[in-house]
């Protein structure tokens, strides 16, 4: 069965979005928020931190690329749902 990169996307969004299987540091992830400032960032996970009252967790990456809003080496923080492993 061959799977294209949009339907591989599409199934590690979905991955992400349900928390199934959540980033490690070390893993590479991208951006894939349109609406975000930082779209489109690529970097390395750091690590993740717990949001206060269970209301979710945040991945703390270092970027890769440089955009408009970043430059490689600096450091974000994004809701798990903003974000894909790297393809």
């Amino acid at each position: 069965m061959r799977v294209t990169k949009r339907q591989l996307r599409r199934i590690i969004r979905e991955v992400f979005q349900s928390h199934t299987r959540e980033p490690s540091p070390g893993d590479k992830i991208v951006n894939v928020n349109p609406t975000c400032t930082h779209f489109q960032s690529r970097g390395v996970v750091d690590h993740i931190e717990e949001l206060p009252e269970d209301q979710g967790k945040v991945v703390v990456y270092m970027t890769t690329n440089s955009g408009n809003n970043w430059d490689a080496g600096d450091i974000l923080e994004k809701t798990m749902d903003q974000l894909e492993f790297e393809v």
